[in-house]
């Protein structure tokens, strides 16, 4: 009893002193010390990376203050290391909740940067990146009246985005994961300045490594349907004004259009290979909806015209589907994983390279069938 009581005591004694000798070999980081970066942004400049930083100080007291801080080097830790020079603190990247790239750096490529961030261990898989039309370091920079924390009120508007499923997500991990892919091209935010503020205002298409093609936010709720079953978001569409004709109590002055809008409550999406040869695929998309607004002379509690409705619906969705899908085609880029799709139910396609896929993307022929279903009534106009 005694020996097995020692023996207990001394694996006791043992770990103990481990723990004590790794926390003291672990480094002590004050905040009253330390600088904190939470947005950084990359800018092409001639032949060097230009490395703007928002920089979070904190006081004895924990007030805060944000300092700009921007270098130009052949890499970002060159950068870094002269933003050390410039700040009164140490300057730590684990707080960094944001990275921007500027356009034209975007257009030569980021898959190095990318790789950069995504094996620096301070930078968190979960920080989310964007574009910047124009120079990152120009917007960040700018003075805004009501921002006082730019690198906090960016993340935050990409992340209110997202989450509404307003935007497409961006993290490191998601945009590295499709870098890694052969068959597979990403997609990232675009941000611009509008005045006295900042607005996300589009999507930047990739192809390896490189911006090549835009989209619209008017485009972003047709995105997501092709990339993934959605159960939120909202749609504006415009249908042909002959459905308020055709109403059982049509105005004297009918509308030319009809606007309406509607949010998603459930999407799934479907994809199947329907001939390999020919490559071709079929996508077919079901959504069940609330109707948020419609012109007051079309009565939703008759079944005729919520079906009338639900067709114009799915032509025009359709169409849009169809536009989208041609353009990212035209500028060969793959940001709905069709080619994932393609490879994996068609034995012995051997789409292993981006070379093969994208000899093959601008080629494939996709049937696109939508069908809609109102479920639920919400406020009329």
């Amino acid at each position: 009893m005694f020996k097995k009581k020692m023996k207990y005591t001394k694996r006791f004694l043992f770990i103990t002193t481990v723990c004590l000798i790794l926390t003291a070999c672990a480094e002590t980081k004050i905040l009253e010390r330390i600088s904190l970066v939470t947005l950084i942004g990359y800018d092409k400049e001639e032949e060097k990376l230009s490395t703007t930083a928002v920089v979070r100080q904190i006081s004895p007291d924990f007030e805060n203050k944000v300092e700009i801080h921007s270098e130009i080097a052949e890499t970002s830790k060159g950068a870094r290391f002269k933003i050390n020079l410039d700040a009164a603190k140490k300057v730590e990247a684990g707080q960094v909740r944001v990275v921007l790239f500027g356009e034209d750096l975007a257009k030569e490529g980021i898959e190095e940067e990318i790789h950069t961030l995504s094996i620096n261990p301070e930078i968190a898989t979960s920080v989310y990146l964007g574009i910047v039309e124009g120079k990152s370091k120009t917007l960040l920079e700018s003075n805004f009246k009501n921002i006082t924390d730019i690198g906090q009120h960016v993340y935050n508007l990409i992340d209110h985005n997202i989450q509404q499923q307003q935007m497409i997500s961006s993290t490191l991990h998601e945009i590295e994961r499709d870098v890694h892919s052969p068959i597979r091209d990403f997609a990232i935010p675009t941000l611009k300045k509008e005045g006295e503020y900042i607005d996300i205002n589009g999507i930047a298409l990739f192809k390896e490594g490189k911006l090549v093609g835009k989209l619209p936010t008017a485009d972003v709720f047709y995105i997501m349907l092709l990339r993934k079953n959605i159960r939120d978001g909202t749609l504006q569409l415009v249908l042909p004004g002959d459905l308020v004709n055709s109403s059982k109590n049509p105005p004297e002055n009918p509308p030319e259009e009809l606007p309406i809008a509607v949010d998603a409550i459930n999407s799934k999406r479907k994809l199947k290979v329907t001939d390999h040869e020919k490559n071709e695929i079929d996508l077919n998309i079901t959504l069940d909806c609330r109707l948020l607004e419609i012109h007051s002379s079309l009565s939703l509690e008759d079944k005729e015209t919520t079906e009338k409705i639900e067709k114009a619906m799915n032509k025009k969705m359709e169409a849009e589907i169809k536009r989208i899908i041609k353009y990212s085609q035209e500028v060969n880029s793959d940001i709905f994983g069709f080619g994932e799709h393609f490879s994996a139910h068609v034995r012995g396609s051997k789409l292993n390279t981006e070379e093969k896929w994208h000899n093959l993307y601008p080629k494939m022929k996709v049937n696109v069938k939508v069908d809609t279903e109102i479920i639920r009534n919400g406020v009329f106009e």
